[in-house]
């Protein structure tokens, strides 16, 4: 059995680190074309410009056009059709972009629109709203291209300004087959990701989340692996590698300290586990991170 190609987010493309893009459809419709059925690993809007088409994400099968913005978070499976006549943009970023500057996170959560029990992944709008948007993303794309590698602060108030905008679109029903046995697993989902944000920093072991949602471990990562991607236990490693990225860059707290916020057993075990997820040290990371600070 074939596995489903995963494309991860091309961080250098601009030189320097820098985790959100805007992209022609046409730009990356070599990608497409290779492998029409695949995964992302990170935040994928697609602002459809032109043409008309059916399109998948995970169970649901949506008929797109001018207007429409498909939503996906990280981890979910897209069905292009081969040879797609659709014209757009697509808005693709990382978690980390925003966090590494607004402190909730839960923002992304909280979008009607990003939430793994929404109902559809595709908003519509009205032709007013699609200008006002794309002439948002425009500016985006041009800001992109010139401050890729200097100070990203504008490039982060852009995505927050058009995430806050979309808020505004209306979720487009659909109906599928397979929709109702969607929600019932996107339900489960929903629930873990929601106990994993409120225990993850005491709480690491599957058995505590699978118990609390009366399904087995086995079942539970069955289930992640599908809607998110991965794994349960990765998820929640995730999880606190991003908390332990914004200790390293909003707090002065030690090394030992930050291991000891985040229950990690000894630092040299979080050194290692850090530099195994990240590729650098802790050190290092923050040592970056304030060197991009004073760009």
């Amino acid at each position: 059995m074939k596995a489903i190609h995963q494309y991860n987010f091309y961080r250098k493309k601009y030189g320097l680190d820098l985790p959100i893009d805007v992209v022609a459809i046409k730009d990356f419709k070599k990608f497409i074309d290779k492998n029409p059925i695949h995964r992302l690993s990170y935040f994928d809007l697609t602002f459809i410009v032109e043409g008309n088409e059916e399109l998948d994400i995970n169970e649901y099968r949506m008929l797109v056009g001018r207007g429409d913005i498909v939503c996906s978070f990280p981890g979910q499976v897209w069905r292009w059709q081969e040879n797609t006549k659709l014209e757009g943009y697509a808005l693709v970023f990382e978690e980390d972009f925003l966090l590494s500057f607004f402190r909730d996170r839960y923002f992304l959560r909280n979008l009607n629109y990003l939430q793994v029990h929404r109902s559809s992944p595709l908003l519509t709008t009205n032709e007013e709203q699609f200008e006002i948007l794309l002439q948002h993303l425009k500016l985006l794309r041009s800001e992109i291209l010139k401050r890729a590698g200097s100070n990203t602060d504008v490039l982060r108030a852009l995505l927050y300004l058009i995430l806050s905008l979309l808020k505004d679109c209306d979720l487009k029903p659909l109906n599928n087959v397979e929709q109702t046995k969607g929600l019932a697993i996107n339900r489960y989902i929903e629930s873990f990701t929601a106990l994993v944000e409120t225990n993850f920093l005491t709480r690491r072991d599957l058995s505590f989340y699978a118990d609390k949602l009366f399904i087995t471990t086995n079942y539970l990562n069955k289930i992640t692996k599908e809607v998110l991607g991965t794994t349960a236990k990765t998820y929640i490693l995730n999880k606190t590698i991003g908390e332990a990225k914004n200790l390293l860059n909003y707090s002065s707290m030690s090394i030992a300290e930050i291991s000891e916020k985040l229950n990690i057993e000894t630092p040299s075990y979080f050194v290692r586990m850090f530099r195994k997820s990240t590729g650098m040290t802790p050190r290092e990371f923050r040592n970056n991170s304030e060197s991009k600070s004073g760009n």
